[in-house]
């Protein structure tokens, strides 16, 4: 019997509904994630906090995603990026879900902060992973697409959100959205690993099948490998026996690497200098030699050792334009993100209904999604440098913030908000490609990497420090005045690139090709 080879559907068939997957996560975690600022309120309100501590939950949750992000990754291209993201889907669901608990804030703050903040770890990025495995030209189009997701959730579950603590207070709240983030175990089911496309083996019957799965009993097999040639011939080579379980190279007795394949469902033998496989299908379960298991185990964590250290490589701060990238990025993401999580407070605190703060979400979320589409397509026509476009749209934005600070009509305040979340949009659009630009394709993932980091540190001591600046002044118009001003300073700065390159290129050129080292004995 022969099994059918199965073929990975690049860029169609179930490709999309792995991009739909991605889309219903993606909309789950940053549509809670920006309506943190209406129940930022109602946390103030139930315990009678600072704003400071309340705003430490969303703190802890942004410093629980910077440390977890990189290993949910590893973790996914051990275990598979499905389970990962179910995982995540399950403890993010439960962690929302208990907090409705209320028992305290420093509870909400463990539960919100570290179980929440965990899940979105575990999604997030093992969702651009499979986006990536699954589109190659229609790529650029799924990202935009998946998302979306964003800006539709943040547009959409604000005034969910506040029907949702109007109708069954904040417990009922909680224990709803909880239930709406468990959503994301669905989204996970949908991640079919790239594993089952993997060709299938023709199956032994007969004799030979029995003769394999008795191997262990003592009796020799020979394996014979046949090389087929471009030109036709065929070539064909005993590389050794199986006795025991093992592989004897026959001449040289040396022993061949071997391992358990679960996914498969397979042993697999394979020759550590050879492309070649044998695999045999079975349903039996073999003991494995201890030694070969430990040495497997060890193989294992030093892949996964290997893969956190590349995410994040801190050598590449020895480039100057790359310090130049992270001081950026830290205060363009200070003062762009942490205004979002505020800018509720602050229109209640300037008298408005509890609905028309959440519009105001709404609309943040409407022009974000404008911004990603328009600038993405904008900038693939290189009229301008991006990094230009990108350092516009950041100050621009910090003008934005100053102007909703100042602003006391309802109007004029929904005028600013709407070009914050559309020069924000601008921003997400056309960050990667900035990246590539400026340090080069190939060290475009370390440099990621770094800057995901910091960003995430960013978002992590924000809200507890602007916080603790607003219960000093008992105003949130110094907030604005920070974010603004980080913003501002951030894209200025993105502006002397040409100046930082220049610098870096003549220090090359002073430094010697080859350097010489002499030791005296």
């Amino acid at each position: 019997m022969v099994h059918r080879a199965r073929t990975l559907p690049v860029d169609r068939g179930w490709a999309w509904v792995v991009c739909l997957g991605y889309f219903v996560s993606v909309f789950c975690m940053v549509g809670i994630a920006k309506c943190f600022g209406i129940l930022m309120e109602e946390f103030v309100d139930y315990f009678n906090v600072p704003v400071a501590v309340a705003a430490s939950a969303m703190g802890v949750a942004g410093g629980m995603y910077t440390i977890a992000a990189p290993m949910c990754i590893a973790a996914g291209q051990h275990f598979t990026q499905r389970k990962v993201v179910m995982l995540g889907g399950l403890i993010g669901g439960i962690g929302l879900a208990l907090c409705g608990l209320l028992f305290s804030i420093e509870w909400v703050i463990l539960m919100f902060g570290c179980l929440y903040g965990f899940g979105n770890a575990c999604l997030f990025g093992n969702g651009l992973v499979m986006l990536g495995q699954y589109f190659k030209k229609r790529r650029g189009l799924a990202n935009g697409l998946a998302l979306s997701g964003a800006s539709i959730g943040q547009f959409a579950l604000p005034p969910l959100l506040q029907f949702l603590l109007d109708t069954y207070t904040l417990k009922g709240t909680l224990l709803i959205i909880g239930g709406m983030y468990l959503n994301v175990i669905m989204s996970g089911a949908l991640f079919r690993p790239v594993s089952y496309y993997k060709k299938q083996p023709k199956k032994l019957q007969g004799p030979e099948t029995d003769k394999l799965l008795d191997s262990k009993t003592g009796e020799d097999i020979k394996i014979t490998l046949t090389k087929h040639k471009a030109n036709g011939d065929d070539i064909s080579e005993t590389k050794g026996n199986i006795e025991d379980g093992k592989v004897d190279d026959g001449a040289n007795g040396e022993l061949r690497s071997r391992y358990f394949d679960s996914k498969q469902e397979s042993i697999v033998f394979g020759s550590v200098d050879s492309l070649h496989t044998v695999a045999v299908e079975t349903d039996m379960k073999t003991e494995s030699n201890d030694t070969n298991n430990e040495h497997e185990k060890k193989n294992k964590e030093n892949k996964c050792i290997s893969f956190l250290c590349g995410l994040i490589d801190f050598s590449v701060l020895k480039s100057d334009v790359v310090i130049l990238l992270v001081i950026v990025s830290f205060l363009i993401f200070f003062g762009v993100f942490n205004f979002i999580i505020f800018m509720p407070a602050s229109a209640a605190n300037k008298g408005y209904s509890k609905y028309d703060k959440a519009i105001l979400v709404s609309i943040s979320g409407v022009c974000d999604l404008i911004g990603r589409v328009l600038v993405g397509v904008a900038g693939d026509f290189e009229l301008v440098a991006r990094y230009k476009i990108l350092a516009t749209a950041s100050l621009l934005n910090g003008f934005a913030i100053l102007g909703f600070g100042f602003a006391s009509q309802y109007e004029v305040m929904a005028l600013f908000v709407g070009f914050y979340g559309f020069l924000g949009g601008c921003y997400v659009s056309i960050n990667a490609p900035v990246v590539i630009d400026l340090v080069g394709l190939q060290s475009m993932p370390k440099v990621l990497g770094v800057l995901l980091f910091i960003q995430g540190l960013g978002a992590a001591i924000g809200q507890p420090v602007l916080g603790a600046i607003r219960d000093a002044h008992g105003s949130y118009l110094p907030v604005n005045i920070i974010c603004s001003l980080c913003a501002i300073t951030g894209s200025l700065l993105l502006y002397m690139y040409p100046i930082v390159r220049r610098r870096e290129e003549k220090r090359a050129e002073q430094k010697p090709e080859f350097e010489i080292t002499l030791e005296l004995h």
